[in-house]
Formats: C-alpha cells, sequence, structure tokens
C-alpha cells in the first residue's frame, strides 16, 4: 500500500494563483515581462486575468523553469509549486 502521493501536476487554479505570486515576488508583471518569459504578449494577461482559461503543458513547464532560475539567480524565495492531491481530488 502506498503512503505517500506522488508528485503531480496542480489544476489550473492551483498553477495560476502560483504564478501570480512568484511573479509578484520577482516584480514581473504579465503585461510587460510576458516576452522576457517567452511568451506571447497577452498569453499571460489571457491565463491570468480570465477563470477557466487554459495553458499548454508546454508552455507551463516552460514558465515555471524560467521563473525558478530568476528566483534562484536574485535570491528570492517562491513558494513550491503546489500539487494535486489525489485522495481528494483538490489542490495543497
Amino acid at each position: 500500500m502506498r503512503t505517500q502521493v506522488p508528485d503531480t501536476l496542480p489544476d489550473a487554479d492551483a498553477f495560476r494563483s502560483w504564478l501570480r505570486q512568484s511573479m509578484a515576488l520577482l516584480s514581473l508583471r504579465p503585461s510587460g515581462d510576458a516576452l522576457k518569459l517567452g511568451l506571447g504578449r497577452n498569453t499571460l494577461q489571457h491565463f491570468l486575468g480570465k477563470h477557466g482559461r487554459d495553458m499548454t503543458l508546454g508552455t507551463a513547464s516552460r514558465l515555471t523553469a524560467d521563473i525558478g532560475e530568476r528566483a534562484r539567480r536574485e535570491g528570492i524565495e517562491i513558494p513550491p509549486l503546489p500539487r494535486l492531491d489525489l485522495s481528494g481530488g483538490e489542490s495543497e
């Protein structure tokens, strides 16, 4: 019997919340810094501003890696990426 829940991806709302918080800690703005993060000009604004909006796994992965690297480089601690709780279907 498994005692630990394996690492899983967060749902879109949990990722959206983590992304907002992490960008704020790094002083990044969705409208002004999307291009610096390797995204289209409106990608972040649409994802962050519209509940129910989704993002591809590849984009989320690139974004997570870039934010993590920026945080390390700037010495800023960002929260860990939330995990999906497989026992109840809600994010931690």
